[in-house]
């Protein structure tokens, strides 16, 4: 059966969700739709529960970027990485200095994989 597949790299390249997005309390959910490299390592594009204000417009297609303190919470929670389908609920619980200009951000997360 013959697919037409379309894509654009400025689907979510706008919309990072970067380190001035999270401080404590700031909690979003939603699914990876899939993963991506950037020059600072595996990123995921996620579409949310509910949209969140990025760039003046109302968006729910995000990508997380290559956080340690994402990848801290993803391994504490008994995974190595994000998979294409998990759903999962993210928030953030501190904001940790790190002496490097921008703080650690501290998550909790919540997965659910099928």
């Amino acid at each position: 059966m013959a697919q037409h597949l379309e894509g654009s790299s400025q689907d979510v390249a706008n919309n990072f969700l970067r380190s001035d997005f999270w401080e404590p309390g700031v909690q979003i959910a939603g699914i990876v739709r899939r993963k991506f490299q950037s020059v600072n390592g595996q990123c995921y594009a996620v579409e949310l529960d509910n949209p969140v204000s990025l760039n003046g417009e109302e968006t729910r297609d995000v990508a997380l970027g290559n956080l340690t303190g994402l990848r801290m919470a993803v391994q504490a929670a008994g995974a190595e990485d994000l998979n294409v389908g998990d759903k999962f609920t993210l928030e953030c619980t501190n904001l940790q200095p790190t002496g490097k200009g921008n703080p650690r951000i501290d998550f909790r997360i919540e997965i659910d994989r099928r």
